[in-house]
């Protein structure tokens, strides 16, 4: 009997197997997918819930000292402990227009440097979105984020275009994936 989480491409893919279970070179290879096919990563981590109105000036404050690094200061006008609480491959997860008035990289920066796995959200602005596909943290589009709690356990399947919350049982689909978003994020070796 397949699990209740089974979903996907028609192929027998899982949400509840490994990464490198996929089977690539299986019975259910083809030329196009053939061993060495590219996968993305299947991202799990701790949501971390911010609400509407997250905007760049609460990602990182525009009033900061050079001397302290982003990281130390992200999301502090919200949190000020929030830097001391979120560990490695947490996600953020927020409302419409996340990271409005983004100017510049430094909020995808501080996010990278302290280790942010993904940020999802109800809708991005488009200057954040553009420089976190540069640099390489995932901001994802999902209509349902606001159902999304603080400490829920969410696994991304950026390649399958869906966000398993782990916590609830829901599946939320990805609105802002396209064949040039999945090329940035596809690993040579998977």
């Amino acid at each position: 009997m397949p699990s209740p989480l089974a979903v996907e491409r028609g192929r027998g893919d899982t949400y509840d197997r490994p990464h490198a279970a996929y089977p690539a070179d299986g019975p259910d290879a083809d030329a196009v997918t053939g061993p060495a096919w590219p996968r993305c990563p299947i991202l799990t981590g701790r949501a971390w819930a911010l609400g509407l109105g997250v905007t760049a000036d609460l990602i990182l404050p525009p009033a900061r000292d050079a001397a302290t690094p982003p990281g130390d200061l992200l999301l502090t006008p919200i949190d000020p402990d929030f830097p001391a609480r979120v560990t490695q491959g947490d996600i953020l997860v927020g409302g419409g227009a996340f990271a409005a008035g983004t100017t510049d990289d430094a909020g995808v920066r501080a996010m990278l440097a302290h280790g942010i796995a993904a940020v999802v959200a109800y809708s991005l602005d488009p200057a954040f979105a553009r420089a976190a596909l540069e640099r390489g943290l995932p901001a994802l589009e999902v209509y349902e984020a606001l159902a999304i709690h603080t400490g829920a356990t969410l696994r991304i399947d950026i390649e399958g275009t869906r966000v398993a919350n782990m916590s609830s049982g829901d599946r939320y689909p990805i609105r802002n994936v396209d064949e040039a978003y999945l090329a940035r994020f596809r690993q040579a070796d998977a």
